[in-house]
């Protein structure tokens, strides 16, 4: 009975985690991944599965990463990436070096990645990571270290594919819970084997969508600032004109006549 009972759980947490996971594809502009996932939870694996009611409530899942809802999100808690470019003439390209890092500190950010060059034209470039709150400020900062000869600024919207990984990563949570459930209640090597199978391809791609959701996120919590740095072009003056009335030895190297 109880193999029958493990079986039957399997076929239908099966058929549940696909329908969880062709929701979540198909966009999160409609109901909450959480809420969604917790009633197919429920549906598909019975009474074999306990329901993580403190993730679904919270919207925090075993992975460590929270999924936001949709109500949350028409609050205005979108995710944004911002970046930005600007290159500046400096006199001094490793003292403006410094002044710059001392500026993204000072907002709370940290350098990523330092380029220079200290042979011909000097020229530096970093790379910071800013709060987003401070994005704005960094900038002006960093373009009044010098002469300011270029700047980009941009963003990139990217809600709807956070809250997409949000939505498969709570379904793919869902499924590895109940198929650890499953394996749990196998009766013999078929089943052992046929749910341990299942199990690894889903812990594998919920690896996978926890490192990507991370990622994206990474980018959104810390804005790119990259900066340019190179000293101004060398200063050529006018050739010096010799003078008809310079005598000696200094008018015959005009004329050619001294050898």
């Amino acid at each position: 009975m109880a193999a029958a009972c493990a079986l039957a759980l399997l076929g239908c947490g099966g058929s549940s985690d696909d329908a969880s996971l062709e929701q979540a594809d198909t966009g999160a502009a409609g109901a909450e991944p959480q809420v969604t996932v917790a009633a197919e939870g429920a549906a598909g694996a019975g009474d074999a599965v306990a329901a993580d009611e403190a993730g679904e409530g919270s919207g925090v899942l075993t992975t460590g990463v929270t999924v936001r809802s949709a109500s949350q999100l028409e609050g205005g808690d979108r995710s944004v990436i911002r970046t930005a470019s600007l290159e500046v003439r400096t006199a001094d390209v490793a003292e403006t070096s410094e002044r710059a890092l001392a500026v993204a500190e000072a907002a709370g950010g940290q350098l990523s990645s330092q380029q220079s060059q200290l042979e011909g034209d000097t020229t530096a470039t970093l790379v910071f990571k800013v709060p987003p709150e401070a994005f704005a400020r960094v900038l002006a900062d960093l373009a009044d270290l010098g002469e300011l000869t270029s700047r980009e600024v941009g963003s990139d919207d990217v809600t709807t594919e956070v809250v997409d990984l949000e939505g498969r990563l709570a379904a793919v949570t869902a499924s590895v819970e109940r198929l650890r459930a499953l394996l749990a209640q196998a009766a013999d090597v078929p089943q052992v084997v046929a749910v341990e199978g299942e199990l690894a391809r889903r812990e594998g791609e919920l690896e996978s969508l926890t490192g990507q959701l991370r990622a994206l996120r990474a980018q959104v919590d810390l804005a790119t600032v990259t900066l340019s740095l190179r000293e101004p072009p060398p200063v050529v003056g006018e050739e010096a004109e010799v003078s008809d009335d310079i005598p000696g030895f200094m008018r015959g190297l005009r004329t050619g006549a001294v050898v």
